[in-house]
């Protein structure tokens, strides 16, 4: 499917119709307001919105969190990210920067965005995950 060309209203239809199984990419250029428009909107439905800037990212721990040991198994677990909802309640993950993001910062949200999942944990039921890129070269 080819890029649509939406405005601010449109892209509000869009939100609406899309579910919030299907992930979403904006593309656009650098300070227009992508994550601004999406704040409100989503704030108007109740839902927080984190944005996760992957260009500003160097370390894969950035978005998983930090290992720690299970005394009682002597495996590893990762304790949740500050941004991970452990409340149960759904959010809206921006994931800005997308086309910035190194390597290793894209294997690690891989999981994230097709099974949302981080970690072995799910994001809670109705999250939804929406992506942005610099249009053109302002990549």
């Amino acid at each position: 499917m080819g890029n649509i060309t939406v405005n601010i209203t449109e892209l509000k239809q869009l939100l609406d119709a899309t579910p919030a199984s299907h992930n979403i990419m904006l593309v656009g250029n650098h300070g227009i307001g992508k994550s601004e428009i999406l704040t409100e909107y989503f704030k108007g439905k109740g839902m927080p919105v984190i944005a996760l800037f992957l260009g500003q990212m160097a370390d894969p721990g950035d978005i998983i969190g930090l290992p720690t040991k299970d005394e009682k198994t002597g495996r590893t677990n990762f304790m949740p990210p500050y941004w991970f909802p452990v409340d149960g309640k759904p959010i809206v993950l921006f994931l800005d920067e997308l086309n910035r993001a190194r390597p290793e910062i894209l294997q690690t949200i891989m999981d994230l965005a097709l099974n949302r999942k981080l970690a072995g944990k799910l994001l809670p039921e109705g999250s939804r995950i929406i992506s942005a890129i610099n249009a053109g070269d302002q990549l």
